[in-house]
């Protein structure tokens, strides 16, 4: 398979290399300014980096388009500077960050940590104990969702689910990591946030999920979502 290449204009989503492995790993997006002699300039993240964060080592990946689907690839680099005025029109200066690319694109595989927002017309729901959730996000390697405070909740749980993917039903284990209330809770006292690692061993499962999670990633692309 050829490799496609990092093109100006394209959304990439940046995450630092020793995060890649942990259930909680943050991905920023960026848009690629430039790119010249394996240097790359992209706007600002969100939330942004400042020069504490300078020869941090980095993994960059985006979309591109193969044999007519969308894959994901990436490859390993460094924040090396920050511009603060730099100029992506006559009159027009922004934040900008300067990588530097190490290696060539390569296939990747990040839906384990990548966490979407399922779409109120998506084919994904989670279940608690007969009551549907309200998902904040999901990836291959868990959740995030609200819950009424009724449900006895705490961090190290160890809790059970179903996990409805179109009309096909998996029973999905979790450990509860987190546990919290909104800051706004006096106007909604009885909810709860809770974020959950999911614990199983089924290809099925994760075929599964891990196709819808796409599809529900292409459908944000697609309208400039994300």
């Amino acid at each position: 398979m050829k490799m496609p290449n990092l093109k100006v204009g394209t959304r990439v989503d940046i995450i630092f290399e020793n995060e890649i492995m942990k259930s909680k790993a943050h991905f920023m997006k960026a848009l690629v300014y430039d790119i010249e002699d394996g240097k790359i300039i992209v706007s600002q993240t969100s939330p942004a980096l400042n020069r504490h964060f300078l020869n941090r080592r980095i993994m960059v990946s985006f979309l591109a388009g193969v044999g007519g689907r969308n894959l994901r690839f990436g490859f390993p680099s460094k924040l090396i500077d920050l511009i603060k005025d730099y100029k992506i029109a006559s009159e027009q200066s922004v934040e900008a960050l300067i990588l530097q690319q190490y290696k060539e694109p390569e296939p990747v595989d990040f839906r384990m940590y990548f966490r979407v927002t399922p779409r109120l017309q998506s084919n994904i729901s989670l279940i608690y104990q007969e009551e549907k959730v309200n998902l904040i996000d999901i990836s291959l390697g868990g959740a995030r969702f609200t819950c009424s405070q009724d449900y006895s909740l705490h961090t190290a749980d160890k809790i059970k689910f179903k996990l409805l993917i179109a009309l096909s039903v998996f029973n999905l284990n979790a450990i509860v990591r987190e546990v919290w209330v909104p800051y706004d809770a006096a106007t909604n006292r009885n909810l709860q946030y809770i974020s959950v690692e999911f614990e199983y061993d089924d290809k099925q499962l994760e075929a599964s999920l891990g196709k819808a999670i796409l599809e529900i990633e292409r459908q944000l692309l697609s309208e400039g979502k994300i």
